[in-house]
């Protein structure tokens, strides 16, 4: 009979047993962790790869769709997911969506859906906060939803609360690792969303430099940036420059936020013209539109048809307005064959329309080039003039209404063949500012003049120039005025400066300052062509006058006799000499006006029927001929 082993043998092997059991057990385990740990390496390995690759196109050109198109193919290579798009929301929402889609090689959905989302999936977004998850089966009403998938996953793209983008992923596989597909997603939309963040910014910084802050339009820079590239253009263009007229009455009377709902509801209808190249606001209440055209002569028709949709009736809170415009068109290549010499000429135009007075449209034509021909050509001569000092000033005697010589006024004139009357050269020296230059020296002469005659002719008394706004608004004026004086010897009290109405009222506060300055030391201010300015008998309440000349078309009209026309210059007399100005009547023209004028109570009297302008020599040889007390034998 076969010998047991004895206990102690037995439970030896049992443990050696149990132990080898637990080294399978432990072996089997590493060998799980191990294979667990390589598959979660693997897993980080391809997240961190498909990250690289997005952030690799985060600075470049191109950035936002390479970017997202890279983070797509990623999901398409290591997901179940078979086709992806991707929508990036601009920040300002005015310029469009970016939109990307990718579809997995060898699938072909029968209907392609394109690369917008489908509209269950723009309700989403609009309830969701950035990086947000839904996975839904396919929804049946969704025309957009490509056929044969039929699992969808939506992500929204954002930083904190910013909401920038949405990932829609379709699939008609089932996903075998969910967990991993999520966490790809999500560190991707991650990925994205400093990408679509980085392209926000840039937007804004962009937007801050190249587009109105109130309307989203190109501003002025932009504008005249995008102009330098019109001459590369194959097709025909507008050029369409509006103003809109009577902007200042719905700001004052519908309040600035009105107002400027209502300057950004017309920016939007310029820019939903379907021709529209561009859109830019130039001024406070000026527009300028670039379109494209099949044919140069469709400008007018579509220009027509556009300017009629702006003049739609707009309500703002309850507030009913009409907008109202002058326009001005031009055309490339017919009216200019460059940007800015198109742009000259839609300008030009404007001006036109707006001389018209009521508003409307005016395009560049021939009458407008030959005017611009003419007016450059003066430019031209004007410049040349000043620099040969061409200008001089001639003398009108101003006779006191007992027939003395008390004075002259100085006029500008241009002598040199076929000059321009002042009318013409004088706007033109204002507007390009030679008026300063020429002023000075006129000024500086025919103080010198009067200074002379004052000690010849003892009766004259005071010299009269037109004073430029222009003129006024140069700091160093008054100064230039006291040297003259002052080396002169006339006294300040025998200058008279002539200013128009308009500058009075229209003047900043400066200038008023320089006047009030001019008069403290002894210079009178004379109000000019009283009558056909503003008209208005108030302002001689508060204006800083000594003398008020009546204008010449009031005076003409007494040579008729109509007693309505004596009545009111009698009161226009009465009132200054109530306001103790003195009147000077332009423009007398006869004997018989010189009479009523004088019976009406005018202090002095100036026109053709007393003398023409003259020059320096024969305004002396005029004084030398007249008696020792001034008076003027002529009438």
């Amino acid at each position: 009979m076969k010998k047991s082993p004895p206990d102690n043998a037995s439970r030896a092997i049992e443990r050696l047993q149990r132990q080898l059991a637990r080294e399978r057990q432990a072996r089997h385990d590493a060998e799980q962790v191990a294979e667990t740990s390589t598959h979660r390496l693997y897993r980080e390995q391809v997240k961190l790869k498909a990250i690289s690759q997005v952030a690799t196109h985060a600075h470049d050109v191109m950035r936002l769709r390479r970017a997202t198109q890279e983070a797509l193919k990623a999901l398409l290579t290591h997901t179940a997911w078979r086709y992806c798009r991707a929508v990036y929301l601009p920040f300002d929402n005015i310029s469009p969506p970016v939109r990307v889609s990718a579809l997995c090689e060898g699938e072909n959905p029968l209907t392609r859906p394109g690369d917008s989302l489908t509209a269950s999936a723009g309700a989403w977004i609009e309830q969701a906060m950035p990086l947000d998850m839904v996975i839904e089966e396919r929804v049946e009403s969704e025309k957009r939803w490509p056929e044969r998938m039929h699992r969808r996953l939506l992500c929204s793209i954002g930083i904190g609360e910013q909401h920038m983008g949405t990932l829609e992923l379709f699939s008609y596989l089932e996903d075998n690792d969910e967990a991993f597909s999520r966490e790809m997603v999500l560190a991707l939309a991650r990925e994205l969303a400093h990408v679509y963040k980085n392209e926000r910014d840039r937007q804004a910084i962009e937007r801050m430099a190249w587009r109105d802050v109130l309307t989203g339009a190109l501003n002025r820079a932009a504008f005249f940036r995008d102009l330098e590239t019109i001459a590369i253009d194959t097709r025909p263009l507008a050029l369409l420059y509006i103003d809109l007229a009577g902007f200042g009455e719905i700001n004052d009377e519908c309040g600035h936020e009105i107002a400027d709902r209502y300057l950004f509801e017309i920016a939007r209808r310029l820019e939903s013209e379907p021709l529209s190249r561009s859109v830019a606001r130039l001024g406070s209440d000026e527009f300028v539109l670039l379109l494209l055209l099949m044919d140069a002569s469709h400008a007018v028709p579509v220009v027509q048809d556009l300017l009629a949709n702006l003049a739609r009736p707009m309500i703002l809170d309850h507030q009913h307005i009409e907008p109202a415009f002058h326009a001005g068109l031009a055309v490339y290549p017919d009216d200019a064959q460059e940007g800015y010499s198109l742009f000259y000429a839609a300008d030009i135009a404007l001006g036109h329309a707006r001389e018209k007075g009521n508003t409307g449209l005016r395009r560049f034509d021939a009458e407008i080039a030959e005017k611009v021909e003419r007016r450059k050509q003066l430019g031209l001569r004007v410049r040349q003039a000043v620099a040969r000092q061409e200008f001089e000033a001639f003398f009108q005697p101003v006779v006191s209404h007992e027939h003395h010589i008390v004075g002259a006024e100085a006029l500008l004139r241009w002598q040199t063949a076929d000059a321009p009357g002042p009318a013409e050269f004088v706007p033109f020296l204002e507007e390009q500012g030679l008026i300063r230059e020429v002023g000075r020296q006129i000024l500086y002469d025919v103080i010198h003049k009067a200074a002379r005659w004052r000690q010849e002719q003892p009766a004259f008394q005071s010299i009269s120039v037109n004073v430029s706004p222009v003129q006024l608004r140069e700091e160093a004026f008054v100064s230039h005025v006291s040297s003259a004086l002052e080396k002169s010897g006339l006294p300040a009290g025998c200058l008279i400066l002539e200013i128009t109405e308009s500058l009075y009222i229209q003047a900043e506060q400066v200038v008023l300052d320089r006047l009030s300055r001019l008069r403290d030391m002894g210079v009178k201010l004379a109000l000019d062509d009283f009558g056909t300015g503003y008209s208005a008998l108030s302002y001689l309440q508060w204006m800083p006058l000594d003398i008020l000349k009546i204008d010449k078309s009031f005076v003409l009209k007494l040579e008729q006799g109509c007693e309505r026309d004596i009545t009111i210059v009698r009161a226009i007399i009465q009132i200054a000499r109530a306001c103790g100005l003195s009147v000077t009547a332009e423009g007398v023209e006869s004997a018989e006006v010189a009479r009523v004028m004088r019976e009406l109570g005018a202090h002095c009297l100036q026109g053709y029927h007393f003398s023409r302008p003259l020059s320096e020599s024969a305004m002396t040889a005029l004084l030398h001929s007249v008696t020792a007390s001034g008076e003027f034998l002529t009438g």
